[in-house]
């Protein structure tokens, strides 16, 4: 969309996207103008300590804020929230989940699961009934949640079985939850999980 004011930047209307959240390869005209105007969305950017980040292949792009100093102090633009042990939690059976998907399945472009076949993912990892009780019942707290930072997005609901609503699992998830992390939490999982 080009805009008749000339101090209006061309690439003004993905740029407020983009600092409101990710943009997707889906979300066609978005993602359009992301490719189109990348250099001097970088080059805006920068001048506020981001990172523009554009992955083609998996199809999203999205800001990361810049250090401005060795502690890691950053100009506090974009909200970090802390995730809760529940929340982490689900982030890296998705991230993991992909990560399987993604190296078995050479036919489907996206991951899609739905909330029955994620608790019954979750049923193998619980070895305490009471703990798998609770997280399973706070289960679509946490669905909603992944979907609100864009790790996850409703594709089919199903009113008369909500247990069936279908979601895609995107692959922005893999630059917020590398291999390396992903190896990490999965070894406390299993260490916390042999203690108990």
């Amino acid at each position: 969309m080009e805009y008749q004011d000339p101090n209006i930047a061309p690439y003004a209307k993905v740029a407020i996207k983009l600092l409101q959240g990710a943009v997707f390869e889906d979300q066609t005209d978005l993602w359009n103008e992301v490719i189109q105007y990348q250099v001097p969305l970088i080059q805006y950017f920068e001048k506020i300590a981001l990172d523009l980040v554009v992955d083609k292949r998996d199809g999203y792009a999205y800001l990361k804020q810049k250090p401005l100093d060795d502690t890691g102090t950053t100009i506090g633009l974009i909200r970090r929230i802390p995730l809760t042990y529940e929340l982490t939690l689900v982030c890296v059976f998705l991230r993991d989940w992909l990560h399987e998907f993604e190296a078995n399945d050479m036919e489907t472009a996206n991951l899609y699961i739905t909330i029955r076949e994620f608790r019954e993912r979750l049923e193998l990892f619980f070895k305490d009934r009471a703990n798998e009780v609770k997280f399973i019942r706070d289960l679509k707290r946490h669905i909603e949640s992944c979907v609100s930072m864009d790790f996850l997005k409703l594709v089919h609901n199903d009113p008369a079985n909500p247990d069936e609503d279908r979601y895609e699992v995107k692959r922005i998830i893999k630059a917020r939850v590398t291999l390396d992390e992903l190896t990490y939490f999965k070894q406390q999982l299993e260490d916390e999980s042999e203690s108990l």
